[in-house]
C-alpha cells in the first residue's frame, strides 16, 4: 500500500510539473509575440548566433572573461 501512494505521489508531482511547464511556455509565447520583433524565423542558409544565459548567473572568476555569445551558425534546415 505504501509503495502504491508514493507512486500516485510522483505522478501527480509529474503531472504538476507539465502543467506548470505548459503554462509557463504559453506567457512566454504571449510576451513574444505581444514584443516589437514579434516571432522570428529563420530561413535555411541565414547566419545565427546563440547566447550563453548560464554564463549570466555565475560568478566564478574563470567564467568571467567567456564569450556570452557562440561563433556564427548556417541554419540547414527548417
Amino acid at each position: 500500500i505504501h509503495s502504491a501512494y508514493v507512486t500516485q505521489q510522483r505522478t501527480d508531482a509529474l503531472a504538476s510539473n507539465i502543467a506548470n511547464a505548459l503554462r509557463r511556455k504559453a506567457a512566454f509565447d504571449r510576451r513574444v509575440l505581444a514584443s516589437n520583433a514579434g516571432e522570428v524565423v529563420f530561413e535555411a542558409g541565414q547566419l545565427v548566433q546563440t547566447y550563453a544565459s548560464d554564463i549570466d548567473g555565475n560568478f566564478a572568476t574563470a567564467r568571467k572573461i567567456l564569450p556570452r555569445w557562440s561563433a556564427p551558425r548556417r541554419i540547414l534546415r527548417k
